[in-house]
């Protein structure tokens, strides 16, 4: 006798004692599966059949199964031959199989980057914290439980929670009180909330809202319908937060680095026109090349915000002309003049490269050179030595630029490409991480590509190639 789960899945199955035996008259594309009783001599009705019904799977058996036979099933694309009378375990073995691919296809991919995010879990029912506790479990976050709604008020007060879960019906503080508590807490007033009850009345779906809940989840629940609506929860979350982050930190990053060439003209210019009688024309002229200095790291920095709306918006295109190499990188020197002697460092620069010319678009490349530059003078340490060195093999121009790391640890230096990515951040510096995400796309538009080399921690080695 069939088990449930046999019958059900036979349910699925078409079974027909010969090919002319297939229905003409009723529609069958609730089937998933049909199998075909046949001698293997009149196969051609398959192709009328695979065309009418895509989505079924058909399988041939028969009691005769030769070599032949099986080619020539093959011919129309029927994918299994059974032997006759059938065997169940075959049909069983492909609904399964469909069960679990359809399952893992609906299972919501967890974003790495949502690692260590913090979720606290209120419930007074000990199962449904366990459960909950289980949903997330492979989802890499960090989970504090309470079954006492005064212990997990007291957690609010001292610990930041990116998403509180949390049981409306408990005994002498309920899930909208405990909310009230989160939502006036200076630490976790803009988490996440989202409530979970057996009840699920209109009013207590709108006092929830109220609060500032992103989901109301009624009791009892699908485990996988809820940690897909917490992994999506956590995820936005995180992007809004890193877009906060990055506005401010590039609103900080423009006013800072704006701010010391502003001041370095507006004193420039003070002393020129103090002095403006007195001072002789070589003064004047060290002044003006300071102030020229200024301006010109003041338009390379609004040039990469403008390009990275180019970039991002596919407005961007280079024209490439033959210009020599030593040009490039002694034009790019100049340009740098500013920000090196502020640390007092001195640039190195050897070219070893037997070409001349170079086809490129002049300016973005005096770009990618300048951003690389103000890196190296960012982080290197001040009386230090900057190198340039210029090579080639067969293929390629291969530029690199090299500075002492002044003990800089950089752990994924890859990433360093990323829009908004710098090691700012880390070393207590303001930097928007344009430079870099910027001149590799300008390399990449050149069919060039970019490298960092971090091997010797004393040093950091930046390697651009360009086509000959």
């Amino acid at each position: 006798m069939l088990s449930y789960s046999e019958k059900s899945m036979c349910s699925n199955v078409l079974f027909l004692d010969c090919i002319e035996d297939f229905p003409v008259d009723r529609d069958v594309s609730s089937k998933k599966l049909c199998i075909i009783k046949t001698d293997f001599k009149k196969l051609s009705p398959l192709k009328r059949i695979s065309a009418k019904y895509p989505q079924m799977e058909i399988w041939l058996a028969g009691k005769n199964i030769t070599r032949e036979n099986i080619f020539a099933a093959n011919k129309y694309d029927i994918k299994n031959v059974l032997p006759y009378p059938y065997d169940l375990k075959p049909i069983m073995e492909f609904f399964r199989n469909k069960k679990e691919k359809n399952d893992s296809h609906l299972l919501t991919e967890v974003p790495y980057w949502i690692k260590g995010m913090k979720v606290m879990i209120v419930d007074d029912n000990e199962m449904n914290v366990s459960l909950l506790e289980e949903t997330l479990s492979d989802t890499g976050v960090q989970i504090r439980s309470f079954t006492n709604p005064f212990d997990a008020a007291d957690a609010v007060s001292k610990e930041r929670f990116d998403l509180f879960l949390l049981d409306i019906m408990m005994p002498d503080m309920s899930g909208f009180e405990l909310g009230e508590i989160i939502r006036k807490s200076e630490l976790n007033s803009q988490s996440l909330m989202m409530f979970i009850s057996a009840l699920s009345d209109r009013e207590n779906k709108i006092t929830g809202y109220n609060l500032g809940s992103v989901a109301y989840i009624e009791k009892p629940f699908d485990v996988d319908v809820v940690r897909c609506q917490i992994t999506s929860a956590l995820k936005t979350k995180q992007l809004n937060d890193a877009m906060n982050d990055t506005k401010e930190s590039f609103l900080a990053m423009v006013t800072h680095d704006l701010k010391s060439p502003v001041n370095s003209e507006i004193a420039a210019l003070e002393l020129l026109l103090k002095n403006f009688s007195t001072s002789n024309d070589i003064d004047k002229e060290d002044i003006i090349s300071d102030i020229l200095g200024a301006t010109k790291y003041m338009k390379n920095l609004i040039e990469n915000v403008l390009n990275k709306y180019r970039y991002d918006n596919q407005k961007y295109c280079i024209t490439k002309e033959l210009h020599p190499i030593k040009n490039l990188i002694e034009e790019s020197i100049e340009e740098t003049k500013y920000s090196i002697l502020n640390k007092q460092q001195r640039i190195q620069f050897v070219n070893r490269a037997k070409t001349k010319m170079i086809l490129i678009d002049y300016l973005e490349l005096k770009r990618v050179i300048h951003n690389l530059l103000t890196n190296a003078t960012e982080y290197a340490p001040k009386h230090s030595v900057i190198e340039i060195d210029v090579s080639e093999n067969k293929k390629y121009i291969v530029f690199a630029i090299k500075n002492e790391n002044n003990g800089h640890i950089i752990k994924n230096p890859d990433d360093l490409f990323d829009k908004f990515v710098s090691q700012a951040k880390k070393n207590k510096k303001i930097s928007s991480g344009l430079g870099l995400y910027i001149s590799k796309k300008v390399i990449e538009a050149h069919d060039g590509s970019i490298s960092i080399d971090v091997k010797d921690p004393k040093y950091v080695r930046f390697v651009f190639t360009l086509p000959k």
